[in-house]
């Protein structure tokens, strides 16, 4: 089993940024520094199950759970800015921590596409494990109404500013955040919640060249995902170098949101993997 405590990160930036460490009685492994999805605007660093973290704690990886500001509080120039300045102090204190200095960059969803904007900013991990993710703004399902949305009721975009905080976040419940979230698929303008121009979607994405000079990556991704199309993991895993692609066969696009016999076997692809 794990124990887990905070540390504080930045006490600069408002709100503090904070990270959680779990830890087992074995820290012979790399840790995972890990990065939650909620399409950037909601969600918290402390959403895996903690069957989960116990089998990769259990194996040997720390895992470090990083805040990261959300939209549309903050724009994503700012959010990545922050990010990285964050990601830099935790792993300039990985060695203060007892961890060793090489790590592994994990993301669900958003936190994905966040771990590629990082590679592509320079960060090297060891390998990157990916689920879901993107690596481009790039898509003409994210600047268009979405089907698999529209049939939910219509949540107009007026009805919005009652949500919006006055002041950056970095946790938003699903409860009162999704909403945001689902209007932007719905009417096609979650793009521009995001980005100060949509003149700025390349500078946001990866090219081929970029994805060819990623470290390892393993990309697992359901095959009829609704929310991110399961086509992004296989191009990148036409590009990246060295890259294990696990297709999940389903329609679900957070897949090991309930912990299951299935679902433990990634997570045990996952250690294999990253080794």
């Amino acid at each position: 089993m794990f124990t887990k405590k905070i540390s504080q990160i930045s006490t600069e930036t408002t709100p503090i940024i904070e990270a959680t460490i779990y830890t087992s009685n074995n820290i012979s492994k790399e840790p995972i520094i890990y990065l939650h999805g909620g399409g950037l605007v909601f969600g918290q660093r402390d959403d895996l199950p903690e069957a989960y973290l116990t089998l990769l704690t259990d194996a040997g990886h720390p895992v470090i759970a990083l805040d990261y500001l959300l939209a549309p509080e903050v724009k994503l120039p700012l959010s990545l800015k922050t990010l990285k300045e964050t990601l830099e102090s935790v792993i300039s204190q990985l060695p203060e921590w007892g961890f060793s200095s090489d790590y592994h960059l994990m993301g669900r969803s958003a936190g994905g596409y966040l771990a590629y904007l990082l590679a592509k900013e320079g960060f090297k991990p060891k390998n990157m494990i990916l689920f879901y993710s993107y690596y481009t703004l790039e898509v003409p399902n994210f600047r268009q109404p979405s089907p698999a949305y529209l049939k939910f009721p219509r949540v107009a975009p007026m009805d919005l500013e009652a949500l919006i905080e006055s002041q950056p976040i970095v946790a938003g419940e699903m409860g009162k955040r999704y909403p945001i979230y689902l209007s932007g698929r719905q009417f096609g303008n979650w793009l521009p919640r995001l980005l100060p121009s949509l003149r700025d979607i390349p500078v946001y994405s990866l090219t081929e060249e970029d994805l060819q000079q990623l470290p390892p990556a393993i990309l697992i991704h359901s095959t009829d995902d609704s929310d991110i199309p399961y086509d992004l993991s296989v191009n990148a895993a036409k590009f990246i170098p060295q890259n294990q692609l696990v297709t999940i066969i389903g329609t679900e696009h957070d897949f090991d949101r309930q912990v299951s016999d299935e679902t433990l076997a990634v997570y045990q692809q996952v250690i294999d993997f990253i080794g």
